[in-house]
């Protein structure tokens, strides 16, 4: 049934509550997971005391978001599925949903922390972003 699986990961205890998940669905379709994180690069590099600065900067976000990947990349060996570690720079939301279509996603699962209502109305929520623009069905994890 699916057969590309998108775990959206940023090496937050509530983004890996989604891993076991997604991965038991690979597990359970012979599927891949594809564990892709984001990271924001500083546009202009305002604020930074130099471009040198802000590229080191951006150097070592593109790292840690390298890391996370890698270790769900390890997780998902010891199970026996198949991973494709991601990393991408932009805003979340929109590479995340650029992904699903570029590369036939057939599920996303994704872990979310408890809002209150205010909450998401003032903050906004990527999750909710997801499960109101994927054409794909989001399962929801936390």
């Amino acid at each position: 049934m699916y057969h590309n699986i998108l775990v959206p990961v940023n090496g937050t205890e509530v983004s890996d509550s989604a891993i076991p998940h997604a991965l038991k669905i690979a597990k359970d379709n012979d599927a891949t997971v594809h564990a892709l994180c984001t990271y924001t690069r500083e546009e202009g590099y305002e604020g930074a005391l130099s471009v040198g600065t802000a590229k080191r900067r951006e150097g070592r976000l593109k790292e840690r978001a390298e890391a996370i990947v890698a270790e769900v990349k390890e997780q998902a060996d010891e199970e026996g599925v198949d991973c494709l570690p991601v990393v991408q720079s932009g805003d979340p939301t929109e590479v995340l949903l650029d992904y699903i279509d570029d590369e036939d996603i057939d599920v996303v699962v994704i872990g979310t922390r408890k809002r209150s209502p205010t909450g998401k109305l003032l903050f906004g929520s990527m999750t909710q972003s997801l499960i109101l623009h994927a054409d794909i069905p989001v399962m929801v994890t936390g």
